[in-house]
């Protein structure tokens, strides 16, 4: 289920941005928000971490030259630092929150690099409404098969 709901994912995405000319944080990350629309908590820290990377991102470019693939890079490698010492930090405090951890430990960089791109609302809500086409279109299919 899991790879068929990316494959969604990626055609949905495509369309989508065929459509309005906005992309709905990249090509994977509304298959991923997808898959847990079921827990908003997870949905909005995963949303929440990117727009946290792109900032630290965007305040790291004043003092050094980051930009195309470097600023990309760099996303994900603060996207995976600040998701594992969130996670690390919940651990710590024994939380045993069920689904309060980002999804993944790249989908926040790649939302934050659109978001960087095109705007924070803008993104959020393309990532969003697609990631709901997505489900309707799952629950659509595991109630025709």
């Amino acid at each position: 289920m899991l790879s068929n709901i990316i494959i969604l994912g990626i055609i949905v995405s495509i369309i989508y941005y065929e459509f309005t000319e906005i992309s709905p944080g990249g090509m994977i990350v509304p298959g991923y928000i997808a898959l847990f629309l079921d827990e908003p908590l997870r949905v909005l820290i995963t949303l929440t971490l990117s727009v946290v990377v792109m900032y630290i991102v965007n305040f790291l470019g004043e003092y050094a030259i980051i930009y195309g693939k470097r600023k990309f890079a760099l996303m994900i490698l603060v996207s995976f630092l600040l998701r594992y010492v969130f996670k690390e930090g919940l651990i710590s405090m024994d939380f045993s929150i069920a689904g309060a951890a980002a999804i993944g430990y790249i989908v926040p960089g790649i939302a934050a690099q659109e978001m960087d791109r095109q705007g924070i609302i803008k993104t959020t809500s393309s990532i969003l409404i697609a990631a709901c086409i997505i489900k309707v279109l799952v629950f659509l299919i595991e109630r025709i098969s």
